[in-house]
């Protein structure tokens, strides 16, 4: 058996799948004007439409193009993991949006705090896109080696 040559055919196939990785991602994010454009769904909160472990892809959108009963991904200031919810009502305020949103399984619409101020809801600035697409389960993968290393999900 020779191990130098299965190393280095190990290795052929870790870069080849990074660079195929880096090219679909890259090539997502110019067509999807987003800079992610998948996340993974960590938490129960929009079931029966996700589930946990299901990957989402985002699409960007122009806020003012959002609507009542969209699917939006945003970003809390102070949390890393993007939100995956629906908007439930649009709120304008001195000419700036804020979106009410709230998880089809949650009782109550989601709080949004940014410098210590509680806004009306999301800011159009936090808003990183609209959900477009499910990929069921898939991302049961990356909550598993986010655990593993421990990142507490």
């Amino acid at each position: 058996m020779d191990y130098k040559k299965e190393g280095k055919e190990i290795l052929e196939g870790i870069i080849i799948a990074v660079i195929l990785y880096l090219a679909i991602s890259f090539t997502l994010s110019y067509a999807l004007q987003v800079d992610n454009p998948v996340a993974v769904v960590i938490s129960g909160s929009m079931e029966p439409v996700y589930y946990r472990g299901d990957i989402i892809v985002i699409r960007g959108v122009d806020p003012s193009d959002i609507q009542v009963e969209d699917i939006v991904v945003y970003k809390r200031p102070y949390q890393d993991i993007p939100i995956v919810h629906r908007v439930v009502d649009i709120i304008e305020d001195n000419g700036n949006l804020y979106f009410l949103t709230k998880g089809d399984n949650n009782p109550f619409e989601d709080t949004y705090f940014e410098n210590g101020n509680k806004l009306p809801g999301v800011p159009e600035h936090a808003v990183l896109g609209k959900s477009i697409m499910r990929i069921p389960k898939l991302g049961y993968v990356t909550i598993f080696f986010k655990r593993l290393i421990g990142v507490r999900i």
